[in-house]
């Protein structure tokens, strides 16, 4: 596996007057108002009361001219969205019971509650179906650009339910997450790539993979390789605690939330796609912000944060539980000018948003 490191420094690739904005952010929220982005639509997950037992989600639509979300799932079960490559179907992972009794014990609240299905829908929510069903959890999953194929990562048991690529036994019997490729008609069994890897991307033109890599030392990494697995490469430093990859249109960028110097706070960077010129474009540490999305124009980033005075306990890279007084909301911001202040898209719990391709 190679490794790539920008010699001109950490963020090195940030325009002159990123510094300033950092000094100006002092005295002067990032988050204050201003015009939303021309026309775009945006898929992401909420929870449908604020207040509602985890992890009660559906899947929200809203386009980013008038920010009036439309609700494409109702039944609480349905996240973490995922677009196919012409914008006319959205992925998306369903919870439901497991086939077998799991090892610990289940709540009538909670028994229903396990991800482990794939389902797609029409863009506006209709005619939702089944198309794979495993009995593990899947964490991410996301649509190759030909519709073809997903790229997911799952807890698969060691020696059972991973098909081809199988993991060994192993004595702990304890999942072990990893990437998988596997084909959305249900023709083949996933097919390991990567133990401990999360967050899939495909570039454009789907020939590879962008991926967040658990490290030892509970360190995080950028990687990418092609699809068949060669070719791998580590496009950030393991001290960012870098994840969450997501590629530009033109597949020259990607933007990737890190943890911050001295903060520690999780914000949005952007990067060349050979890991060369990072650039922070979030600065309010008020919000820790996750989840990069790029429009289909490349010119805009959506994103959500959680307030730091809030936190909801996400580990990186992950989809995890929400603790009671969370506060989640998507957020978008230019893709390359750090001085542009973000715009709050939403007023309610929001989470993990997509923008609709072109």
């Amino acid at each position: 596996m190679a490794v790539l490191q920008d010699k001109r420094g950490r963020f090195g690739g940030c325009p002159t007057f990123a510094i300033l904005a950092v000094v100006v952010v002092a005295v002067s929220p990032i988050y204050g108002p201003s015009s939303a982005d021309k026309l775009d639509t945006i898929v992401y997950e909420h929870a449908p009361d604020e207040h509602a037992p985890w992890p009660m989600l559906d899947i929200y639509s809203l386009d980013t001219d008038n920010k009036n979300p439309r609700p494409l799932t109702k039944d609480g079960h349905s996240h973490t969205p995922s677009w196919s490559g012409d914008g006319q179907h959205i992925l998306f992972i369903h919870d439901g019971k497991l086939h077998t009794k799991p090892p610990y014990h289940l709540t009538a609240e909670t028994e229903s509650h396990h991800p482990v299905e794939l389902y797609i829908m029409n863009r506006d929510g209709s005619s939702p179906h089944l198309v794979r069903r495993f009995e593990t959890p899947i964490l991410q999953a996301s649509l190759s650009p030909d519709g073809k194929m997903v790229a997911a990562t799952a807890a698969f048991l060691p020696g059972r339910s991973a098909g081809p690529g199988a993991m060994p036994e192993d004595p702990t019997k304890q999942p072990i997450p990893g990437l998988f490729l596997f084909p959305l008609d249900g023709q083949s069994e996933p097919h390991l790539l990567f133990r401990d890897a999360f967050t899939p991307a495909w570039s454009p033109d789907g020939n590879r993979v962008a991926f967040s890599v658990h490290l030892p030392g509970s360190r995080w990494a950028v990687h990418v390789s092609q699809v068949d697995g060669s070719g791998e490469v580590q496009l950030t430093d393991p001290s960012l605690n870098a994840s969450s990859p997501s590629w530009s249109p033109d597949g020259r960028h990607i933007a990737y939330e890190a943890s911050t110097e001295g903060h520690g706070l999780r914000e949005i960077f952007t990067m060349d796609a050979d890991g060369s010129r990072q650039c922070q474009l979030t600065t309010d540490y008020n919000w820790e912000c996750s989840a990069p999305s790029w429009s289909h124009r490349g010119e805009k980033i959506a994103f959500y944060c959680r307030s730091a005075s809030a936190p909801c306990g996400a580990g990186v890279g992950g989809h995890s539980g929400k603790p009671s007084g969370c506060v989640r909301r998507v957020f978008i911001t230019s893709a390359f000018d750090p001085r542009q202040k973000p715009v709050q898209l939403t007023d309610q719990d929001a989470a993990f948003p997509v923008f609709a391709p072109k």
